[in-house]
């Protein structure tokens, strides 16, 4: 899951969750997928117009070292690739590799594709991809600790051998993570071994990047193994305010963006020479405490009271203009592995306030929850790129305090927030599912003792054995209701609030031709995209 805490994108942008065939096919016993289509692979010739894609971003980058920022450079520029990928079904398919099979608990078989080039020419072995995990192992610990593996070792040309530290039935999917996409040991790098110019496999490939603006480009890569693309260059334009997006789209100054203001969506609904697509994603607003320790939050009925004083319904229809859909819980009812018979916290003001009174908060003659002399107040904290956390923060401050609960909504760069929270206040973010695509990877993070998105402090021996139980199961019917019955404790418990899942707005010229909408990744462009009568 990714949250957009710049911290945490930066660490373990690592998050995340998903799919069907992967628990069948990447984690049951002894099981390989296999898939023998090789090189050479072609696709249509498109008439070749002026093929340049100008995308606006809202996420800035100081480094496109994949083992530092895996998800740009490799789902953005698309200049790397995994030795797994995860389909818009949520499913695992082959990347880099072609199978993967389980030899005992601890160890498993990857055989790569043959015959792929690095964009420099070279041929990608199994020697230069044991290099590239190892360095990512090494360069970022986080990496290391959130995937599991142990040991990656060469066995033969075009196979390797990876020991989990520990039976994990997870291996796969840690395999699709952007942090381990495949890098030539032939990359531009600092004196440090930061790399500055990535050399990969994947469709696009570097071609200039600006430290100072942000900016992006990637040119077309006609050795690509795969698919050709048919786009011959993309510039990739840091755009940080959703308002600046929303208006350059408008006026041809790029072609492409996403997460655009929700009150402008009808607008360009309605604007001639523009496509808006509004799709579900695997991504959810959370309403996340300071600390469960020492704080009014320590008592599940506060948490609980707080939760029923939301109106989802109400927050997914007019503040986000119907561009989002009431959380029931953390997963997507969508997602193969999400409990089907959680129901969530209903709208109920009155069972809000019952539950503070049982707490002991009860209203002052300025009707604001008081303890013990303390007025119950704190600080919502939130950041400007997403462009639906300042509308959701605002409703939120409006329904806490129609129970008594008195919130300021501040909203600040997300690498300030950690510093500016205390124990008392509250954020509010966008977070992702998808990074891992694995349940357990992502309700360890998030809800283990020691995981580390698990910044308020919750803690639970139950949970914290389930999870161990649950990435140690290789069986995928006993793996889910381990995974079904950590959901409905963090549900009942509520350690952080769903709110809304998100849904995100794609906008694009309609010039812009061969988008596939993908609900697993973080960034939305494919290599199959062209321009086709742009005037």
């Amino acid at each position: 899951m990714t949250c957009d805490n710049k911290k945490w994108i930066g660490q373990i942008f690592l998050i995340g969750v998903l799919f069907v065939v992967f628990l069948t096919a990447g984690c049951t016993s002894h099981s390989e997928v296999k898939n023998t289509k090789e090189v050479g692979i072609t696709t249509p010739a498109v008439s070749l117009e002026n093929q340049v894609l100008k995308v606006g971003d809202l996420w800035g980058t100081n480094t496109l070292d994949p083992a530092k920022r895996g998800t740009l450079i490799k789902e953005e520029a698309m200049v790397v690739e995994n030795l797994i990928e995860v389909g818009p079904n949520f499913t695992l398919k082959p990347g880099l590799a072609t199978s993967w099979k389980r030899l005992d608990n601890t160890t498993w078989k990857i055989q790569l594709r043959k015959g792929v080039l690095f964009q420099d020419g070279s041929l990608m072995t199994s020697k230069e991809v044991v290099w590239s995990l190892q360095r990512a192992l090494k360069l970022n610990p986080t990496t290391a600790s959130v995937t599991n593996i142990k040991e990656v070792k060469e066995d033969g040309t075009y196979s390797l051998l990876i020991t989990t530290d520990g039976p994990d039935a997870a291996l796969p999917a840690a395999l699709a993570y952007p942090k381990l996409a495949i890098v030539s040991p032939n990359s531009k790098m600092t004196k440090s071994g930061t790399i500055i110019e990535p050399i990969g496999t994947g469709p696009f490939m570097y071609k200039a990047f600006d430290s100072t603006t942000g900016q992006l480009t990637v040119v077309r890569n006609k050795n690509y193994w795969g698919k050709k693309p048919k786009l011959d260059e993309i510039i990739i334009k840091y755009i940080p305010d959703p308002s600046t997006r929303f208006m350059s789209i408008l006026k041809g100054d790029i072609d492409f963006t996403t997460g655009v203001p929700y009150g402008d969506v009808k607008l360009l609904q309605n604007t001639k020479g523009v496509h808006i697509i509004i799709r579900p994603k695997a991504r959810i607003y959370w309403l996340a405490f300071g600390s469960l320790k020492g704080t009014p939050y320590q008592d599940k009925g506060v948490r609980q009271a707080i939760s029923y004083a939301i109106n989802r319904k109400g927050i997914a229809e007019y503040a986000l203009n119907g561009v989002a859909s009431p959380a029931k819980g953390f997963f997507l009812p969508t997602m193969p592995w999400a409990n089907k018979s959680i129901k969530g916290y209903s709208y109920d003001p009155q069972k809000a306030g019952n539950l503070l009174e049982e707490a002991g908060w009860k209203l002052n003659s300025q009707g604001i929850r008081e303890k013990d002399g303390k007025i119950f107040s704190a600080t919502l904290y939130t950041y400007p790129q997403r462009p639906g956390l300042k509308p959701i923060a605002e409703a939120i401050q409006s329904e806490l305090k129609a129970v008594g609960i008195k919130v300021d909504v501040r909203v600040m760069d997300f690498s300030a927030i950690k510093e500016a929270e205390g124990p008392d206040d509250m954020s509010l973010s966008s977070f992702s599912m998808t990074t891992l695509p694995y349940p357990g990877y992502f309700l360890r993070k998030t809800f283990g003792s020691r995981g580390a998105y698990n910044t308020w402090g919750y803690s639970n021996p139950e949970v914290d054995s389930l999870l161990a139980e649950g990435l140690s199961t290789f069986d995928k019917e006993k793996r889910q209701k381990i995974y079904d019955r950590v959901q409905e404790i963090v549900t009942d418990e509520v350690p952080v609030i769903p709110v809304v899942y998100y849904s995100t707005t794609v906008v694009m010229r309609d010039y812009v031709k061969g988008f596939v909408f993908n609900p697993a990744v973080i960034y939305m462009l494919n290599p199959g995209m062209y321009i086709q009568g742009r005037k």
